[in-house]
């Protein structure tokens, strides 16, 4: 049987990381999987929940993780400690599995040193998260893709769902240390792609994931000045310090300069 260690972060939304965790075992029954879970500090009893399954190990976070801290943490114990693996699958909790969705990503699986990423796909059946190819070798600007009649290669990816050769896993860096929430899955992608990886997306999609609405955050116009640029220097806004590093790692000191005032100056003219 091929087994799988899935590695995911999760804080107070019990029954949807519960209804995921089961999507997956009970609809890709050749597959074996265990999961690495990364609670951070949820108060609705999600850890206890998911240690009722079986087969799915719990880190405890501090409540100050977030995403990017809460995926550093899983891959790092899981390199540490887990190794008899064929598969590492990095994927949301939020995301409604198809059945046979993992076991088709396997099938798919047909060059050296290569990541799939499962597309997925909102209510509407519009492509949601995936495979991302940058737009421009100058400044920080990213297209959503998946394949179509063959498949795509991409620059990196947003991790909703990405299966990585267990032994490629192993070899590739972890998230950098900057990163809390926002940017940790494209940095990771940014890195494999560095390593000579191969980044396809699925031709199918592999379940349903809606964006992330823009009501109540940084780019909602609606909001004061003031309130938007809090919430943009927040830890799942877009930090400054963060911005500013990942910018000038993959796009130069320039568009870094240029891409650190941008943001302020969309929020002065209220923009999104």
């Amino acid at each position: 049987m091929i087994k799988i260690l899935g590695i995911f972060t999760c804080y107070n939304r019990k029954e949807c990381s519960v209804a995921c965790l089961k999507s997956l075992m009970e609809g890709n029954k050749s597959l074996e999987f265990t999961f690495l879970a990364v609670d951070d500090a949820s108060t609705d009893g999600t850890a206890e929940a998911l240690e009722d399954l079986g087969k799915v190990n719990v880190l405890e976070g501090n409540g100050g993780l977030y995403y990017s801290g809460g995926m550093r943490k899983g891959i790092e114990e899981a390199k540490g400690k887990y190794r008899d693996y064929d598969y590492c699958l990095l994927f949301n909790d939020d995301v409604k599995f198809y059945a046979g969705a993992v076991e088709r990503m396997v099938k798919l699986f047909s060059k050296e040193r290569q990541i799939l990423v499962g597309a997925t796909c909102d209510d509407t059946g519009k492509l949601s998260y995936g495979g991302v190819k940058k737009l421009s070798s100058w400044k920080p600007a990213f297209e959503i893709v998946m394949s179509r009649e063959k498949l795509v290669e991409c620059d990196t990816f947003n991790a909703n769902c990405v299966l990585i050769p267990y032994n490629l896993f192993l070899e590739l860096p972890n998230i950098d240390k900057i990163y809390v929430h926002a940017m940790g899955d494209f940095d990771y992608g940014l890195q494999a792609k560095e390593h000579g990886c191969v980044i396809n997306p699925t031709d199918f999609f592999v379940g349903k994931c809606n964006d992330n609405p823009l009501h109540g955050t940084w780019r909602d116009t609606s909001l004061p000045i003031k309130k938007r640029i809090q919430l943009k220097e927040s830890p799942k806004g877009l930090p400054a310090r963060q911005w500013f590093h990942f910018v000038r790692r993959y796009f130069g000191i320039l568009s870094a300069c240029y891409s650190a005032i941008t943001p302020y100056i969309k929020i002065m003219i209220g923009k999104s």
